[in-house]
C-alpha cells in the first residue's frame, strides 16, 4: 500500500528528499532543468547517497547548468541528456527504490536550488510497498522512464559536447543579462550562495564540515582540543589575572598549537593589550566576555551590538574579538579571524569582507547562522556528530577556511 503525502512547502520537500537519500539504494531522476551546484542544495543530498543514481535531464533554453552535468558525472550517475530538438522535456519526478519499497516524488520542483528551497512549489510523495494495482501504475512509470533514458530520446553527454554546451550556456546567460530578461536561471544566478547555510539541515551542515576538514587535512580533534583548553584554562567568569598567565595568553591569541580558529596574537596592539594593557582595557574585555558569554539563544541582538562596540572601541576589530567569543561560546559564535574565512564568507554572502570587521556585519552573519535549520536542530545521537553539534558555530571555520 502506498501512502500519499502532499508537500505544500519546499522545506517539506527537502526534508523528505534528504530522508529518502539516506533510506533507499537507487533513485531515478527525471528533471527538466538542473541548477548550479554552487548553491549546495539539493545536491548535498545526492552526494551523501550511497546507491545507484540514474538521471535523465533536460536543458531546454540552455537552462541546465553545465556544472550540474559535471557533478552528476562525478557521482557516477547513469546520466543522459534529453534530445529537445522537437519536444520540450518538462517532468519533475524522483523515484527511489529499495527492495520492494518505493518513494515517488512528483510535482513542480526542478532539481534546482529554487525548486527545493526558495520557490512556491507543490509536490506529492507516494511511499511504501506497492499493491498489485499500484504495481501496474509503477511499472508503466518505469517503462516511461526507460523510454526517456533510451537512445531514441536522450544521449550520453561526451566531454566535447559538454565543452560546447558550456560555451552556449554562457552566451545565453550573457544575452539574458544584457537584455534584462528574467528567467528561472537568471533568477538563480542572483541568489546569494549563502542561502545553503540558511536552509541546510544538520545532516548537510555536518557533511560540509567533514568535507572542509578533509580538504584542510585536519582532524576535528584539533579544533576540539583548542576549545577544550579554552574552557579548562579560561573558565567563566573570566578574570583579569588570565592576562598575567603566559599559557592563557597563548590560548587567547592563538599561538602555536592553539592557532586553530585564527591566530590573532600577530596584532601588536592586541598582544600588548593582553600582556601589559591598562587595567581599564583589561577590565572592559573581561566584563564584555562575561556578559556575552552568558547569553543564550535566541540572542538579544541589540544587547550584543552594544557589547561588541565596547570591544571595538579598544582598537582591535571583530577579526580579533570573534576568536575570543568563539573560544568562550563555540555553540553561539563563529570566528572570522582568518583571512581565508573572511574572503570565502564575503564571496558566499556577496558582501565586502571588511564588513565582518565591524559589529553590524558580524551580527548579520550570526543572525543568518542562528536562523538556520542546522543551528536549531536537535542533538544528534552519534558521538562524532554530537562533538561538533555542541560547537557548531565554531566549526564554520572548517567549512570556510579551505
Amino acid at each position: 500500500m502506498l501512502r500519499l503525502t502532499i508537500l505544500t512547502s519546499v522545506a517539506a520537500l527537502t526534508k523528505e528528499f534528504g530522508r529518502c537519500c539516506r533510506a533507499y539504494n537507487s533513485v531515478h531522476i527525471a528533471s527538466a532543468w538542473c541548477g548550479d551546484p554552487r548553491y549546495v542544495l539539493p545536491y548535498a543530498h545526492l552526494e551523501d547517497f550511497a546507491g545507484k543514481i540514474t538521471a535523465t535531464i533536460g536543458r531546454s533554453f540552455n537552462h541546465t547548468h553545465p556544472d550540474a552535468i559535471d557533478l552528476l558525472l562525478d557521482l557516477s550517475a547513469d546520466l543522459r541528456v534529453f534530445r529537445d530538438e522537437t519536444e520540450l522535456f518538462h517532468p519533475k519526478l524522483y523515484l527511489f527504490s529499495s527492495g520492494g519499497k518505493i518513494a515517488l516524488f512528483v510535482g513542480s520542483s526542478n532539481f534546482t536550488y529554487g525548486g527545493f528551497n526558495c520557490n512556491i512549489e507543490a509536490n506529492v510523495l507516494l511511499e511504501g510497498s506497492p499493491s498489485a494495482a499500484d504495481n501496474v501504475q509503477i511499472s508503466a512509470l518505469r517503462k516511461q522512464l526507460a523510454e526517456w533514458h533510451s537512445d531514441r530520446c536522450s544521449f550520453v553527454p561526451s566531454t566535447n559536447w559538454l565543452v560546447a554546451y558550456r560555451t552556449v550556456y554562457r552566451a545565453s546567460l550573457k544575452a539574458e543579462q544584457k537584455h534584462r530578461i528574467q528567467t528561472p536561471r537568471q533568477w538563480e544566478t542572483e541568489i546569494g550562495s549563502a542561502s545553503w547555510i540558511r536552509n541546510a539541515d544538520w545532516h548537510t551542515y555536518y557533511g560540509k564540515v567533514v568535507d572542509g576538514l578533509r580538504q584542510l587535512e585536519r582532524k576535528r580533534e584539533g579544533y576540539i582540543e583548542v576549545l577544550t583548553a579554552a574552557s579548562r584554562q579560561l573558565p567563566r567568569p573570566w578574570k583579569r589575572t588570565y592576562f598575567d598567565d603566559p599559557e592563557c595568553r597563548r590560548i587567547i591569541g592563538g599561538f602555536g598549537e592553539y592557532g586553530w580558529l585564527g591566530h590573532v596574537g600577530a596584532s601588536g596592539h592586541f598582544r600588548a593589550m593582553l600582556a601589559g594593557g591598562s587595567v581599564k582595557q583589561q577590565d572592559t574585555i573581561v566584563a564584555v566576555i562575561n556578559s556575552v558569554g552568558s547569553l543564550s539563544a535566541p540572542v538579544d541582538w541589540t544587547y550584543l551590538d552594544r557589547q561588541l562596540h565596547k570591544l571595538t572601541k579598544l582598537g582591535p576589530t571583530m577579526k580579533v574579538w570573534s576568536r575570543l567569543l568563539c573560544l568562550v561560546r563555540p555553540d553561539l559564535f563563529c570566528t572570522v579571524a582568518s583571512i581565508p574565512v573572511r574572503q570565502n564568507l564575503a564571496k558566499t554572502l556577496g558582501i565586502p569582507q571588511n564588513r565582518f570587521e565591524h559589529p553590524d556585519g558580524y551580527i548579520q552573519l550570526l543572525k543568518l547562522l542562528h536562523a538556520s535549520p542546522w543551528f536549531q536542530s536537535t542533538k544528534p545521537m552519534i558521538k562524532e556528530e554530537l562533538e561538533i553539534w555542541r560547537r557548531r558555530a565554531a566549526f564554520m571555520d572548517a567549512i570556510f577556511y579551505p
